[in-house]
């Protein structure tokens, strides 16, 4: 039986010529599969082109003990984006429960455990944001790489291979299920198989690290172009809260 691509013919047609000159200018791409770039393509596009989104991240990770090997924890996350410039994201799980909220001048972090709360200025977009409070205070935002617009040519100059496995099925929806592996980690996406595209599962396995780390996450109750008021990226101060200097990791060596 032929495994069907719908909504894709036409753009894998179109991305061949360009995906063949880009594996010829990445002498470190060993395989890679017009498939899987033209999933990946049309997924990086609608995302690129949304006005507003939210959805929901329960995610699975792996610890190092000195003693018991890798243990594993949970969180579950939500995240809220509206245009360029604000991001609200609640966690709750064994990292604790926290919000951290950006309004385009500043990301607001608050502890519930600890009612403390700590803010850093940051004049800038979400991307740049998150690419920034990562570098220098080694914060995590969930599923952030499929945020960036450079999302493609990162996977394409990184990957030794990229390989489209067929369709199968997440959370009880069929999507497009895509691996590949670079010099320091394997990875897994499933894409939905619908008009718009959007990622539904993660999995990265750290190949380089010991005993080989992963980081599972499953991506449910998207919401696309919702109305979300310009109040719900502010930060109110809660009642008895205290203030705390969030240092950078420079700083804590």
């Amino acid at each position: 039986m032929h495994k069907r691509l719908p909504l894709l013919l036409v753009a894998i047609a179109l991305s061949v010529v360009q995906t063949k000159a880009q594996a010829k200018t990445a002498p470190s791409v060993r395989r890679i599969d017009t498939v899987a770039v033209a999933v990946l393509d049309r997924m990086s596009k609608v995302i690129g082109e949304l006005g507003s989104c939210s959805f929901t991240v329960k995610a699975n990770y792996d610890i190092s003990s000195r003693d018991l090997g890798l243990i594993k924890h949970s969180d579950e996350e939500q995240l809220f984006l509206h245009g360029p410039d604000k991001l609200l994201w609640k966690t709750d799980g064994d990292r604790g429960s926290r919000d951290f909220y950006f309004d385009g001048k500043q990301l607001s972090y608050y502890s519930h455990d600890k009612n403390q709360y700590g803010q850093i200025d940051a004049s800038m977009n979400i991307v740049e944001m998150i690419d920034t409070v990562n570098k220098l205070y080694g914060i995590d935002f969930p599923a952030a790489d499929f945020l960036y617009p450079t999302f493609v040519d990162d996977i394409l100059s990184e990957s030794k291979e990229l390989a489209y496995l067929g369709l199968t099925r997440v959370e009880g929806k069929e999507c497009y299920h895509i691996a590949g592996r670079t010099a320091d980690k394997t990875f897994q996406f499933w894409i939905s198989d619908d008009a718009f595209s959007l990622p539904l599962k993660l999995v990265i396995v750290y190949t380089s690290r010991e005993m080989n780390p992963q980081y599972e996450a499953i991506l449910t109750d998207w919401q696309v172009n919702p109305n979300l008021p310009d109040a719900l990226f502010d930060f109110s101060i809660p009642h008895k809260a205290t203030r705390v200097k969030l240092l950078p990791m420079s700083a804590k060596k």
